[in-house]
């Protein structure tokens, strides 16, 4: 067990350690506290946000033995004002009455499902099984009654790779389930599952965490592995995982094979290779001083280190978008402490003086211009260097300096 990821070793087991997903978890806690659960579910969303965590709590949750005394609870009144319904639960609160969580964790169903040994799951990759017959012998399949609990629960995940085949012969199961299967669908692409099969389940749209989200499950993931982790390492991990908490996870799990006692961000910047936010920084102080020598210097510097042009290229970004926000509107910098410290924020505020809004905007739209030239450069850091001589030069506007 102690050998696994760290994204299936700590996966969430009640609804509250889920991450930046409350309007996900609220309306499915409510079903399961009134005993409607549905019988088909449709996640969707990017990879790495916990359509397929939440899939599996729905699946332990409709045979905890202890469902009955939590529906018998208040929790929905207390969830409602206790959180608002886009942000995410805290790790180790209590949905249930008594101090239950959903599911419970502590009957032997939800035991016996927290040890791999519950025998009514079943998740299906439909990437390996697209066909006609897959389906068919899903459908087979699901007339017998769950091993041990009241519901068979089936999770079939890349739903979008099945045949058109396949989803005929799955829309007629999800037209006419038994009474004793629930089916969660997840996908990371909607607009490639027919109209015909979003019609006939409830549709979850998953978003993204926030980095203030991620931040936190990342340090409560570094506390159950007794390692101190730095606020800005656990920063600059949520930033390279861009969004999926699970990639963060497994960045974390990557580091942990490097250090195991105390992860600073420089040992990050060491084993993923990115460049230090100094080098960075300096790289705005030059362009807003329209020092061309210096940020070539700069440039070759990353090279030489053999650091990750889009890595740079994605911190640039961060560095001018809040830079506009914070020159727009300054009660923005809420919005730029999710995605930076303090100092960052100090600073570009401080050379944020020196650029005018025309020049940022070029900065910014020069630069996105980069990330998309990398892969199809003769020169890998070409686009970077082109993109940083376009700020010096006002870039793609006609503003005099």
């Amino acid at each position: 067990m102690n050998n696994q990821v760290l994204y299936r070793k700590h996966r969430p087991k009640s609804f509250e350690e889920v991450v930046g997903q409350g309007h996900v978890v609220l309306p499915i806690t409510n079903a399961i506290r009134m005993d409607k659960i549905a019988h088909a579910y449709l996640f969707s969303g990017p990879r790495g946000t916990g359509k397929t965590t939440i899939a599996r709590l729905i699946a332990k949750a409709a045979n905890c033995a202890n469902l009955s005394k939590i529906s018998e609870g208040n929790f929905v009144d207390k969830l409602s004002v206790r959180r608002p319904v886009r942000q995410s639960f805290s790790v180790g609160g209590s949905l249930g009455e008594g101090g239950l969580s959903i599911p419970c964790n502590s009957c032997d169903p939800c035991v016996q499902f927290n040890e791999g040994k519950s025998f009514d799951v079943i998740e299906i990759d439909a990437a390996s099984n697209t066909g006609v017959d897959d389906m068919r012998e899903l459908r087979e399949a699901v007339r017998f009654v769950p091993a041990g609990g009241n519901k068979k629960t089936y999770i079939i995940d890349e739903v979008h790779m099945l045949s058109k085949g396949a989803f005929n012969a799955l829309l007629k199961t999800l037209e006419e389930p038994p009474e004793h299967a629930i089916f969660v669908l997840a996908t990371t692409e909607l607009e490639k599952v027919p109209a015909t099969i979003v019609s006939r389940t409830q549709h979850y749209e998953f978003r993204r965490p926030s980095m203030t989200d991620i931040v936190r499950r990342l340090k409560t993931v570094a506390e159950l592995e007794k390692v101190a982790l730095e606020s800005q390492a656990a920063q600059t991990i949520a930033f390279v995982a861009e969004g999926s908490l699970r990639d963060a996870e497994s960045i974390l799990g990557k580091i942990l094979a490097v250090e195991n006692k105390k992860i600073t961000e420089e040992e990050i910047n060491e084993t993923l290779g990115i460049p230090r936010r100094i080098l960075l920084r300096e790289m705005v102080t030059a362009a807003a001083a329209k020092d061309r020598k210096r940020l070539l210097e700069l440039a070759s510097e990353l090279t030489a280190g053999g650091y990750d042009y889009s890595y740079a290229v994605k911190m640039l970004i961060q560095y001018f978008r809040n830079m506009l926000l914070l020159k727009i509107d300054p009660s923005f910098v809420e919005l730029a402490r999710q995605e930076m410290p303090e100092e960052d924020i100090a600073f570009i505020r401080e050379q944020g003086g020196r650029f005018s809004d025309l020049r940022v905007k070029n900065a910014l739209a020069s630069l996105i211009d980069a990330m998309a030239n990398f892969k199809k450069s003769p020169i890998p850091q070409l686009p970077l260097e082109l993109a940083l001589l376009e700020i010096v030069e006002e870039g793609k506007g006609n503003e005099q300096p």
